[in-house]
């Protein structure tokens, strides 16, 4: 009985301990680029597909307004622009929602349908410290294949 106590806890502390352990999301482009994949993200009421071209060779569909993709890096301090890229299947299905660190809730779109592209515009963010970002990704319009989040570090 007692052997058999020692081998649960020893299980259950194998278990916690890989609980803790962070999966590492962060590409690295070069010394001030680096990338997160939208199907690392954790997802709510989102498709993975395939997509070539694609990092990963796959892409998120949000499903509807209840739909997210949400992760939390560690970023270091300093200036950023982020831009998201994927593909849009037409301009009526090209735009979402991103929010990045404290900033406020941002409307991006992709400029040109059936190519995947990065956003026309970019989210600037000043990461005041080293430490956590989180990065939220929302629905507005159907369809829209997201490949990837790229952060410049700018200064």
């Amino acid at each position: 009985m007692r052997a058999k106590l020692m081998i649960v806890s020893a299980i259950a502390l194998l278990f916690a301990g890989c609980a803790g352990m962070e999966k590492s999301i962060i590409h690295t482009v070069d010394e001030n680029t680096f990338f997160v994949e939208v199907e690392d993200f954790d997802l709510t009421n989102a498709k993975v597909l395939d997509l070539e071209g694609a990092g990963g060779e796959k892409a998120v569909v949000l499903q509807d307004e209840t739909s997210k993709a949400q992760a939390t890096i560690k970023l270091s301090k300093g200036s950023y622009e982020i831009s998201v890229y994927g593909l849009a299947p037409s301009y009526d299905e090209d735009a979402f929602n991103v929010t990045v660190g404290g900033n406020e809730q941002q409307r991006m779109w992709i400029e040109s349908p059936e190519e995947i592209l990065p956003t026309l515009e970019y989210v600037a963010l000043t990461q005041e410290a080293d430490g956590p970002c989180d990065i939220v990704i929302t629905y507005i319009e159907p369809n829209v294949e997201l490949d990837r989040v790229e952060f410049k570090h700018v200064q």
